[in-house]
């Protein structure tokens, strides 16, 4: 097991819960499984057979939240999260040194499930909000060791406000990026 959170503005699948419902994927290859459960073993057991490459979002949709539910990783998914900075923390070498004599403030022993501890290092921090049921915003503040951005392509490309993102060879939405390589560039 290794420990993660998944913070995004919907539900497990992403992009996929908002796409047109008739509309088909260009192909469904290996590339868009997860490990362990097939999307061809998942759509049988939901008694639809795939006799063709192409499904339609809601199914790619209900595949990954199906996933998500079936590893038991719930625990892991934060819905209707918005993230507005992410900051790498930086340490001099003085700092380094320390650490690796004792725990300093950027390192710190989480605990598991299982009641082991594992020593994680807060390289980053990660601020955003959550928005409530009620609509309100509840903000938060999280350190990491490592993180993965996914800022998203068809419902809404994200913008990361760092330097070089408005350079002309710099894309944001999947249409954009089809279009430069149709002109070669």
């Amino acid at each position: 097991y290794i420990p993660h959170i998944v913070l995004g503005k919907g539900p497990p699948g992403g992009a996929w819960h908002s796409m047109e419902g008739s509309m088909l994927t260009i192909s469904f290859g290996d590339w868009m499984e997860l490990p362990g459960l097939s999307f061809k073993e998942w759509a049988a057991s939901k008694r639809r057979n795939i006799k063709s490459d192409r499904v339609m979002p809601e199914e790619i949709a209900c595949y990954y939240k199906h996933y998500v539910k079936v590893m038991g990783l719930q625990k892991n998914f934060r819905d209707n999260v918005y993230i507005t900075s992410v900051s790498r923390l930086y340490r001099g070498k003085d700092d380094e040194d320390r650490s690796q004599q004792n725990e300093d403030i950027s390192t710190q022993h989480l605990e598991m499930e299982d009641g082991q501890k594992s020593l994680i290092k807060r390289n980053w921090e990660v601020r955003g909000y959550q928005r409530a049921t009620d609509g309100s915003h509840v903000p938060f503040c999280l350190f990491a060791e490592n993180v993965a951005l996914a800022t998203g392509t068809f419902d809404s490309p994200g913008r990361l406000q760092v330097e070089g993102e408005d350079y002309p060879f710099v894309l944001h939405s999947m249409s954009d990026f089809g279009a430069a390589i149709s002109k070669g560039k």
